[in-house]
């Protein structure tokens, strides 16, 4: 039997998990699951760069009989459709720090300095499924969440245009040996 394994996006204090696995998870100016909310989208800034608060993702097994889940792997499609002005960086991370910010207006950009246990953010694009990033852990049981997370941040250029942008996909690969 397979194992069932979700996505989770963790935010507030706690955190709080959400169940993202099958659906669209938005990348506001809040630090809060949403699949369609606009009442916090990161505002084009007259000068420099606003962000949307940080994702933070990790995986959960609800489910294994007698295997492993391991060899994880995030990517995207190695093409930015968000949109002319827009970027995504990101990265691994071993432990959760909240995302702040100013709601409505700008994230804390995700760096090193502002979130302790994350790798060096770098264009998430440069992650394919021929270059995967690797993602830390494994586990034979079920666990509450377990590996290390996957962190990424959505960068507002002054030369973004208004609205909603392009949706893009972004990718978990495991070894399931219970299967």
């Amino acid at each position: 039997m397979s194992a069932t394994v979700l996505i989770r996006r963790l935010t507030s204090t706690g955190p709080t998990l959400t169940d993202i696995t099958s659906i669209n998870t938005r990348a506001n100016a809040e630090d809060t699951h949403t699949t369609a909310g606009t009442s916090n989208s990161v505002l084009i800034p007259a000068a420099g760069s606003n962000y949307s608060y940080w994702v933070v993702t990790r995986l959960d097994v609800t489910a294994i009989t007698g295997g492993t889940v391991n060899n994880i792997k995030w990517y995207a499609d190695g093409t930015n459709n968000f949109g002319t002005g827009v970027t995504c960086n990101g990265n691994t991370a071993t432990a959760y720090t909240q995302a702040t910010g100013t709601a409505g207006t700008t994230g804390l950009q995700l760096t090193t300095g502002n979130y302790a246990t994350v790798t060096t953010p770098v264009d998430v694009f440069t992650f394919t499924a021929g270059s995967p990033k690797s993602v830390t852990g494994s586990t034979s049981s079920v666990s509450a969440v377990f590996a290390d997370m996957f962190v990424y941040q959505l960068v507002v250029g002054t030369t973004a245009a208004s609205g909603a942008s392009a949706q893009e996909t972004f990718t978990y690969q495991y070894d399931d040996t219970s299967s």
